[in-house]
């Protein structure tokens, strides 16, 4: 790694600090044993603002604000970067370049391959990141596996993990495959029922299906990481998908949709999850009828767990200068008292931690019960890939793109997936496959 030129002799304060962060980021790199603890040379200072760059709107900015200021005095300075689902502006590289200049940096965990290449963000060592859990409880098995760890070391703390749940205004019947789940729509619904489709989220649900389905092999070969989303396998998942969306009334609905029209009665089941699910469950007049709430189609035998590419996750910038304030905010943001509003107003936040003798523990006692289910889901402990590569936006863009052409007839199931593969062999090809392989390998927990 090329010297850093910001250090110089005698080195000051300031510099000591960049120079600590960027030797623990170096530990994913460079493969140590345990990566390097946070440095805290920096103090908190009340009167200083805590810089945050966030991925998301300037509401959810203020939510933010607003619930951090009902627990501390010290200001937060937040710099949104606007991206959602079916954003195809490369804000990934926007990201990058905003994570440098700041304290603590809020994105989707797609990006942390990115962050860790610039050297944007520090690991947080095993030691600090269970006295975080000791605060405010223990993270769930899947987030604390499949999105705070990357490379075999801890980066970030998971802020959410929203799974779609098979929804239903009526029981809900053993389904061991997605045929079966393609006959009750069928037989049973007569069609009122949807699952998310939408432009942004079609390509989720058919990772959801497909990691239900694939016996072995996620999405690239091991040795030379050449995609096998084109392989037989996948296209019958696609196909599968393809034929029960033909037997829906609607299809264009995010998972939050699907749940509100299963609340107005417009279906009778479906595949979604309600909005504000943190705490306003209760408080929604749309959240009138009664819904149970299942597992997706599996064979239960090989259950694993598949976390949104969207997920938020919090890391501390190398360049922070308030080291114990950022972290002591992203921890709080996790499941600290207060932070419930967060959950609340922000649909992708969402209870990721348990199992400690504070507020946590009751809300897990009174959650609602779409909570209750996710709590079952994230405590799952084996969690596949999600897209934790370099440029995981556009691989990510692509996918969903070809699976929306396909269920609108577009395009036959191998002729969608075909494009895929190639494209996405053109983005391996373009970044380099020896990178992409590490980064693919690290998201599985391995060093290299």
């Amino acid at each position: 790694m090329a010297a850093n030129p910001r250090i110089s002799h005698p080195i000051n304060r300031r510099d000591l600090l960049s120079y600590a962060c960027i030797g623990a980021a170096t530990t994913i790199v460079g493969c140590k044993d345990q990566p390097d603890p946070i440095d805290e040379v920096s103090e908190s200072r009340s009167d200083v603002p805590i810089q945050l760059v966030l991925v998301g709107s300037d509401d959810d900015a203020e939510t933010i604000r607003r619930a951090w200021m009902s627990i501390d005095e010290q200001p937060l300075e937040i710099k949104t970067i606007s991206a959602d689902r079916v954003d195809d502006r490369p804000w990934i590289v926007t990201l990058r370049e905003a994570a440098l200049s700041c304290d603590l940096i809020i994105y989707p965990m797609m990006a942390v391959a990115e962050l860790i290449e610039t050297e944007a963000i520090v690991p947080i060592d095993d030691r600090t990141f269970e006295q975080m859990q000791e605060e405010y409880g223990s993270f769930f098995s899947a987030p604390r596996n499949g999105a705070a760890r990357f490379g075999g070391a801890y980066v970030a703390l998971p802020l959410g993990a929203s799974l779609p749940a098979l929804l239903s205004s009526r029981s809900i019947p053993t389904l061991g495959s997605w045929g079966d789940y393609d006959d009750w729509v069928a037989k049973e619904l007569a069609g009122k029922a949807a699952e998310p489709l939408a432009v942004g989220w079609a390509g989720a649900m058919f990772l959801w299906r497909a990691i239900a389905s694939i016996d072995q092999g996620w999405l690239f070969t091991r040795d030379d990481f050449t995609p096998l989303v084109d392989s037989e396998p996948y296209v019958d998942v696609l196909r599968q998908m393809q034929q029960t969306a033909s037997r829906y009334n609607s299809i264009s609905m995010s998972p939050v949709e699907v749940w509100n029209a299963l609340q107005s009665g417009e279906i009778l089941a479906g595949i979604g999850f309600p909005g504000g699910v943190g705490g306003a469950w209760n408080e929604e007049p749309q959240a009138t009828r009664e819904v149970a709430f299942g597992d997706l189609p599996c064979d239960p035998k090989r259950k694993q767990m598949l976390l949104d590419p969207f997920s938020p996750i919090a890391s501390i910038s190398s360049h922070c200068r308030q080291t114990s304030a950022s972290k002591r905010l992203m921890n709080w943001m996790s499941g600290g008292e207060g932070s419930q509003l967060i959950r609340r107003e922000i649909d992708r936040f969402t209870p990721v931690r348990s199992e400690n003798a504070s507020l946590l523990v009751v809300e897990t006692q009174t959650g609602t019960p779409y909570e209750q289910w996710l709590e079952t889901q994230l405590r799952t402990p084996v969690t596949a890939a999600s897209l934790q590569l370099f440029a995981a936006d556009e691989y990510y863009s692509v996918l969903d793109q070809q699976v929306v052409a396909c269920i609108a007839g577009d395009a036959s199931p191998e002729q969608a997936l075909t494009v895929v593969a190639e494209r996405w062999q053109a983005i391996t090809d373009r970044i380099g496959k020896e990178k992409q392989k590490t980064a693919w390998r690290r998201s599985q927990g391995l060093r290299a």
